[in-house]
């Protein structure tokens, strides 16, 4: 599917499904932006993903992972996993972004779920290997008519309707300066888009400063890392996943706007910070 900045400002966390299997186009989209996504990750680690719906492996089927309530009338799931290592976390979210994103170009739902999930069903739908880990995992479906009234007072619990504004996230060439919207000229609906993107309990832990280089402009990525609440689930580092959210929408927002650059990570700190922000990634032009 094609990704525009509306897909990714379309995007939000579904927690009511129709409650029907996947359509077989469905279905199709959504393996098909598995297969697109898995291996395409800036730092080179090897996630996997698996479909588990009505079709997939009977012993391992979607009502046999657990959500506790908080999807109501999910069918289908996007499930995956990863060797814990550098980076590898932030590879993980990059991918399972972009199958969101596709998911939501093909007119289905989606929600993020890195904390309450039942990760031993996951385990055995994906047949997890020595050291395999699963992270997060997304139901996917048609959204419900009508969200139920759990899921809205979640996503109010959430601060999912939210956002911090941009004097909190984004910076001009250093630490000092807030970086204003106006400033950021042809970037700024690529920032918006980092702004707007999906992150555990909407902490937007992402901060980004964008700085002239002799090239062109560079924006450095930084990871604000709450310690307590990203090493909450003992193996899996949420926060780190949230970069890689930021990091792909930042990306597919920039080739929707056909601007240059690609990310790499320099070999040193490029905007030395206080603590606890934490160098990332840079985008360089």
């Amino acid at each position: 599917m094609s990704i525009t900045m509306e897909t990714i400002l379309a995007r939000r966390s579904v927690r009511a499904y129709d409650g029907q299997p996947l359509s077989p186009a469905d279905r199709e989209a959504v393996l098909a932006a598995i297969a697109a996504n898995a291996d395409r990750v800036p730092f080179g680690t090897k996630p996997r993903f698996a479909l588990v719906d009505d079709a997939g492996v009977p012993d391992a089927g979607p009502r046999r992972i657990g959500t506790y309530g908080l999807m109501k009338g999910a069918r289908a799931f996007v499930v995956g996993c990863v060797r814990p290592g550098p980076l590898a976390y932030v590879d993980y979210g990059y991918a399972l972004e972009g199958m969101v994103l596709e998911a939501t170009a093909a007119g289905l739902g989606t929600c993020w779920i890195g904390g309450v999930f039942d990760r031993g069903a996951s385990g055995r739908a994906l047949r997890l290997e020595r050291g395999e880990v699963v992270p997060a995992v997304t139901p996917v479906g048609r959204p419900a008519d009508r969200p139920a009234l759990a899921g809205e007072v979640i996503r109010a619990m959430a601060g999912s309707t939210g956002r911090k504004p941009w004097p909190e996230l984004f910076f001009d060439a250093g630490w000092e300066r807030p970086l204003a919207e106006a400033d950021a000229g042809s970037w700024a609906p690529v920032l918006e888009a980092v702004r707007r993107g999906p992150s555990a309990s909407n902490r937007q832990p992402w901060r980004v400063v964008m700085a002239a280089e002799p090239g062109g402009t560079a924006f450095h990525l930084y990871l604000r890392e709450d310690r307590a609440y990203s090493r909450a689930i003992p193996g899996v580092r949420l926060q780190d996943m949230d970069m890689g959210i930021a990091m792909r929408n930042f990306e597919e927002a920039a080739r929707c706007r056909g601007l240059p650059g690609g990310w790499a990570r320099l070999d040193k700190d490029p905007v030395p910070g206080p603590a606890p922000l934490a160098y990332v990634a840079s985008w360089t032009t």
